[in-house]
């Protein structure tokens, strides 16, 4: 399914998890895997004052950078992977993307504090910027995997858009690759106020999991159908949980900055709240 990794790595506590995770899916797939640290000095050359010692500050950067590198790709070695350590000077994550098509990889992992709402917009996430331009699926991690990996059952949300048809077409090719079940989950926004009995599922929404039904069947995967009514995020959230799900599969329009945030976004909220990864998936990753 995944031939080549990236996973980006900038020392922290965070991205340390998502080395550790890329370290033992690229093991468990049989995959290439890709170590990248991004250097960058935000501003050094806008401040005369330091202009002197900006050529000392970046070797210290450069030799930090190092450091990291040599660290992460030597507990990828002790795994038995076989890292390509990248050192680049560079907007980071600019840098992420474009060194992810440079070396052809058809996944991208990242570490998330899991910031939300305005937070996460003001301080800047790395991860939310390279999902919403990535070419390639985008795996979020918040902690290191269980010892070995070992996949399930994963999740995947559909409400019959473009992008999430993408998910649940990427989920159901990664659950042929890796011998996993699938939970198909649709979720129905619960309007007005509450009432006494749950209401029944629309033709809209038999007919998307009728469509998700018939291509799980064809694939010939095991799988579950869940409905639910209410509110979307905390549904998937709570379904991953009672399913016992390994990974969520999302997609996603690839929105940035204000839009994204004032429009809302699935897959951002998710991500920034889910206890197990979060794979977002473009939808013109759709053959």
């Amino acid at each position: 399914m995944y031939t080549r990794i990236l996973v980006a790595t900038g020392g922290s506590p965070w991205s340390d998890a998502a080395v550790a995770y890329a370290t033992a899916l690229a093991a468990h797939v049989h995959a290439d895997l890709c170590v990248l640290t991004v250097l960058n000095i935000t501003g050094v050359y806008a401040m005369p004052d330091v202009m002197a010692s900006s050529e000392m500050l970046m070797e210290s950067v450069e030799q930090q950078g190092q450091d990291i590198l040599v660290h992460s790709t030597a507990r990828a070695t002790e795994a038995g992977v076989a890292p390509v350590a990248i050192l680049k000077w560079g907007n980071i994550p600019e840098t992420i993307l474009q060194t992810a098509a440079e070396e052809q990889c058809d996944l991208i992992v990242l570490g998330s504090r899991g910031l939300s709402g305005f937070k996460r917009l003001m301080l800047g996430s790395i991860s939310n910027a390279v999902a919403a331009k990535a070419h390639c699926p985008v795996l979020l991690i918040k902690a290191p995997p269980a010892v070995p990996l070992h996949w399930q059952r994963v999740l995947v949300a559909t409400g019959g858009s473009p992008w999430s048809e993408a998910a649940v077409e990427h989920a159901l090719k990664l659950a042929q690759a890796q011998h996993l079940a699938v939970c198909v989950l649709h979720v129905e926004v619960r309007r007005g106020r509450r009432a006494e009995h749950p209401p029944e599922i629309t033709a809209d929404g038999q007919n998307i999991l009728a469509l998700a039904e018939a291509r799980t069947v064809a694939a010939h995967i095991p799988y579950t159908m869940q409905f639910a009514y209410g509110e979307v995020v905390n549904t998937i959230l709570a379904t991953a949980t009672s399913q016992q799900c390994d990974l969520i599969v999302l997609g996603s329009r690839g929105l940035t900055g204000f839009k994204r945030l004032m429009l809302g976004s699935t897959s951002n909220a998710v991500a920034a709240t889910a206890a197990v990864p979060v794979l977002i998936v473009k939808r013109f990753l759709l053959p």
